[in-house]
């Protein structure tokens, strides 16, 4: 029996509003994640009126979990404003599962180095009368010459020693190394420093 006009016509809108209910159906549960997908679906038919010659269609989607991606700041980051001076680390990884559990692991490694400030205890860089060394004061108070010999007169933390050139003194700390003028070279250990004599001759 040949198709009229009519019924390709019913046909066409009936494709059209199957197809458009498809669409919707897939956009809804696959694309958005609805529904619970316990097995196959089945549409309802659709009646258009004519009888279609291969039957009530049938549509058994089937679909996948949505797969969820994260992008942007990490929620729990520091602000920059709020971020501690001293320079860190940090790693963070997350795990996300689609029902909606977040696994946050945050490792953070400080890199911060400090550089202590040594003050050595004082070599003077032009000769003065007084210094403090080890924790000693010590202050040429005069040189002089006595029996063909040149003489310093020493002033340690509070005591007064008179040596001569390569003498030890003070408990064998310092050591008169030379006597130039007014002014005299000492050795404390390792460090070598010169006073002058301020006093008046």
């Amino acid at each position: 029996m040949p198709m009229t006009a009519r019924d390709r016509r019913t046909l066409i809108i009936g494709g059209v509003v199957l197809g458009v209910l498809i669409v919707g159906y897939l956009l809804l549960n696959v694309v958005l994640g609805g529904g619970d997908d316990t097995g196959g679906t089945t549409l309802p038919p659709i009646d258009t009126g004519a009888s279609p010659a291969t039957g009530t269609p049938t549509q058994a989607p089937t679909s996948a979990s949505p797969v969820v991606n994260f992008t942007g700041r990490d929620p729990f980051s520091i602000p920059g404003a709020l971020a501690p001076t001293a320079t860190a680390t940090a790693t963070a990884t997350t795990t996300t599962s689609v029902s909606g559990t977040t696994t946050v692991t945050v490792t953070v490694t400080p890199t911060t180095t400090i550089t202590p400030t040594v003050t050595p205890t004082a070599t003077p860089t032009q000769p003065g009368g007084s210094i403090t060394i080890g924790g000693h004061t010590v202050v040429l108070l005069d040189t002089f010459t006595s029996g063909g010999k040149q003489i310093a007169q020493v002033e340690v933390d509070g005591k007064v020693y008179s040596v001569s050139e390569g003498e030890k003194f003070a408990g064998g700390q310092f050591k008169l190394v030379s006597i130039s003028g007014d002014c005299a070279t000492f050795l404390y250990g390792d460090e070598k420093f010169t006073l002058c004599a301020t006093s008046p001759k």
